[in-house]
């Protein structure tokens, strides 16, 4: 299955700022960039065919990975122009990029979940969106950030009429967003 991978990231210096209260800005960026190259690292075990970095971060050296740069447009916004501009594989699959326990295998059963026309929707803990592989590529404008943005997603698909499928897999639905998740992340509570 060809298959373009598009990781959204905000500027690592506007990261994560509902923990702010928990982490100073450069922890942040410190985390979301490890969080990146967790990400990034399931993606490319997953063997698709190209992954590009939708952002204004000024991020150099990244293996494998191209960059569109975002001009700081709102995320959804930029990920619709990013799929008709640089996808030109059959399928374009968005995953976020604050994921700590996400594996290739999940990556892969996202994939393999898409419907021949259609939509699968990686549901978050909290009812959100941390992925969505559509074929073909730009089929629905995407939601991340909206409060339970999967029934958006669903509900969007089924009101045009085409296939949706969510997907609950572990490394798919745990985000990083509070304090909470922080103690959550597999190698912060090692370190304790």
């Amino acid at each position: 299955m060809s298959t373009h991978v598009l990781v959204p990231l905000k500027r690592l210096d506007r990261a994560k700022s509902r923990l702010t209260a928990s982490l100073s800005p450069a922890e942040r960026a410190e985390l979301m960039r490890t969080l990146l190259d967790g990400v990034l690292e399931a993606v490319r075990s997953a063997s698709v065919a190209k992954i590009t970095l939708v952002t204004s971060e000024p991020i150099v050296d990244l293996i494998g990975v191209e960059i569109w740069h975002d001009r700081d447009l709102p995320w959804n916004v930029a990920l619709e122009e990013a799929m008709r501009e640089v996808v030109s594989e059959e399928m374009a699959t968005v995953i976020s990029a604050d994921l700590p326990t996400l594996v290739s295998g999940e990556v892969r059963a996202l994939i393999a979940a898409t419907p021949a026309h259609g939509i699968a929707i990686a549901r978050a803990e909290d009812g959100g969106t941390n992925a969505v592989s559509m074929r073909p590529p730009a089929l629905l404008r995407t939601q991340f950030g909206e409060p339970s943005s999967a029934g958006v997603h669903a509900r969007s698909a089924q009101t045009r009429g085409l296939e949706h499928v969510i997907v609950d897999l572990p490394g798919l639905a745990f985000d990083v967003d509070t304090p909470e998740d922080l103690e959550r992340i597999p190698q912060r509570r090692e370190k304790k």
